[in-house]
């Protein structure tokens, strides 16, 4: 599940961070989002990776960040899993641009999306996987800063954590949870940074 607000007009906001990934990922496998009346927008596919089948459901919550844990509570309730079978794909105003955190559980850490989704779950017990968006400018509130677009300066870095995020994704499906941490997490993409703002 990749987290963001539904819309044209967040489109490239700092915030749909968690969309852009999981939209990638189903461009990647030539999947097209679907919504039947949900409060969220889905796929499901049986894929093919590293050899081995796998069944899955991408989704986007319909419902606006703030609320984001009643998308995630009906997808588990109608797919009958568990809250540590769902990997949440989020920005993270405390890590940089160019970094990416994957963890097991955890607190919401400020974020109001996944606060929602500990909330509706009643659990923290969910993997997750942080999208650094910082650093946020100082005298700019957060709130203000989250719902900006990427600059141009920084397009290259958010092409390759979208990327970067996709193939978690995927390995996330078939591999090792502390071998995909170990892979990832100190991954730095910040050198990767060219142009102008």
């Amino acid at each position: 599940m990749g987290l963001g607000n539904p819309g044209q007009q967040y489109k490239d906001n700092r915030h749909n961070f968690g969309f852009m990934v999981v939209d990638r990922l189903a461009d990647a496998q030539r999947l097209n989002f679907q919504s039947g009346g949900k409060p969220y927008l889905w796929c499901n596919k049986t894929m093919s990776i590293k050899g081995k089948s796998v069944s899955a459901c991408l989704a986007k919550p319909l419902t606006y960040m703030n609320k984001s844990g009643i998308a995630a509570k009906k997808i588990l309730k109608e797919s009958n899993l568990l809250p540590d079978n769902i990997l949440v794909i989020y920005d993270d105003i405390d890590l940089p641009l160019g970094r990416v955190r994957l963890r097991p559980n955890g607190s919401p850490g400020g974020h109001n999306g996944v606060k929602s989704i500990a909330d509706q779950l009643q659990s923290r017990d969910f993997p997750r996987l942080r999208l650094g968006i910082g650093p946020q400018p100082q005298g700019v509130p957060a709130e203000e800063f989250v719902l900006e677009n990427f600059k141009k300066s920084e397009m290259t870095t958010v092409s390759a954590v979208i990327e970067i995020g996709t193939n978690i994704a995927l390995e996330y499906l078939v591999s090792d949870f502390d071998t995909i941490m170990t892979k990832y997490n100190n991954i730095d993409l910040r050198e990767t940074q060219t142009g102008v703002a």
